[in-house]
């Protein structure tokens, strides 16, 4: 059962009816680390280990009562098997929506070049679309998992490998400008978000927020200008099958898109990207996606409205388009593949833009 236990993403293991074979799951031995040496890896491919939950109960896992080592009866088999394969069903329909295999491929991550993206913009505020331009960088490093920062000098044993997404915004609003960036870091051997931070300015004010994963929370910390949200910390703790609004833009390309068209729901979170303290709400939100001869067109359905993302068809499913429900849109005029860091000269923009070696295909 423990095999069992540890390949289920995002799953909570309660107890029903009396009647049914009852579980005992031990706290201590439910871990993802588990899967990285196991022979259900070939299963856990396929189906993002997120967050593994159970219940707090004691499910007594063919214990038939009594006391002493844990076994199974040969009258419980066939029942156990059921359950089994019920299970199993269960994680591969509904929960197997995303793919870790984009975030591991080495292939396309690993030639030490990030992705550049560059859109042309409209992005809403205070209820009006700006013309401005978009930056969405992503790219693997290595990632201190003590400090929460990309370690420098000789590789550490506890250093582990993160995909990093900057989405990077410059808004003009009239006589001043918003300048805001916004960071999710993910883990490459598991998927999970594990750290994320925003830094804003709007010339009134600078605020600065970051949230660290602590086991199944995220310990938030923000420092803003604004009146009764001058700092402070708490805890933020996910729905199983909760994301964040701000991981979208990436989490959309890693759907397994090799299924059915259908629709999927997760818990989803508003976004971050703004100068006041966030209250994180997950709410209800649809997933679905249809496939043309050269796009895939993804649409989230939430409480605000809907989020529509037009994606290549291909792989790496580079995002072409957003339209989101607050009106703003983002449409892709360059993408590079670049170690954007050693361009840091007068002329380097334009000498790198003007370099076909470093474009993607359209």
């Amino acid at each position: 059962m423990e095999p069992l236990v540890r390949v289920l993403p995002r799953t909570g293991l309660v107890h029903g009816e009396d009647d049914l074979i009852r579980f005992w799951v031990e706290r201590e031995k439910i871990n993802d680390a588990g899967l990285l040496d196991s022979a259900a890896r070939r299963f856990a491919g396929r189906t993002p280990v997120r967050r593994l939950y159970h219940s707090d109960r004691f499910l007594d896992f063919a214990r038939n009562d009594k006391e002493g080592s844990v076994g199974v009866s040969s009258g419980m088999a066939r029942p156990l098997c059921v359950i089994c394969s019920a299970l199993f069903l269960f994680s591969t329909v509904v929960l197997a929506q995303f793919t870790p295999a984009l975030l591991q491929n080495n292939s396309y991550w690993g030639d030490g070049k990030a992705e550049f993206n560059i859109y042309g913009a409209r992005i809403a505020r205070y209820g009006i679309p700006r013309e401005c331009e978009v930056l969405h960088i992503l790219v693997r490093e290595p990632f201190d998992p003590k400090q929460f920062v990309k370690p420098e000098g000789p590789t550490r044993p506890e250093t582990t490998a993160v995909l990093k997404l900057n989405q990077i915004l410059h808004v003009p609003t009239g006589l001043y400008l918003y300048q805001q960036m916004h960071s999710n870091f993910w883990r490459v051997d598991n998927a999970q978000l594990v750290k994320f931070s925003l830094t804003s300015n709007d010339s009134c004010g600078n605020t600065f927020k970051e949230a660290r994963r602590n086991g199944e929370q995220f310990s938030y910390e923000y420092r803003t200008y604004w009146d009764g949200m001058a700092g402070g910390k708490e805890n933020v703790t996910p729905p199983a099958n909760g994301c964040f609004y701000d991981e979208l833009p990436w989490l959309v390309r890693t759907i397994d898109f090799s299924k059915p068209a259908g629709e999927f729901e997760v818990q989803l979170a508003g976004t971050t990207i703004g100068s006041k303290k966030d209250t994180f709400v997950f709410q209800p939100a649809k997933i679905s996606f249809k496939s043309t001869e050269r796009t895939i067109d993804v649409v989230v359905r939430h409480g605000g409205g809907a989020d529509k993302f037009v994606l290549d068809r291909d792989g790496p499913h580079l995002l072409r388009e957003w339209t989101a429900a607050d009106g703003s849109h983002l449409k892709m005029k360059r993408n590079l593949k670049v170690d954007y860091w050693n361009y840091n000269k007068p002329g380097d923009r334009e000498r790198a833009l003007n370099n076909p070696m470093l474009r993607q295909p359209d």
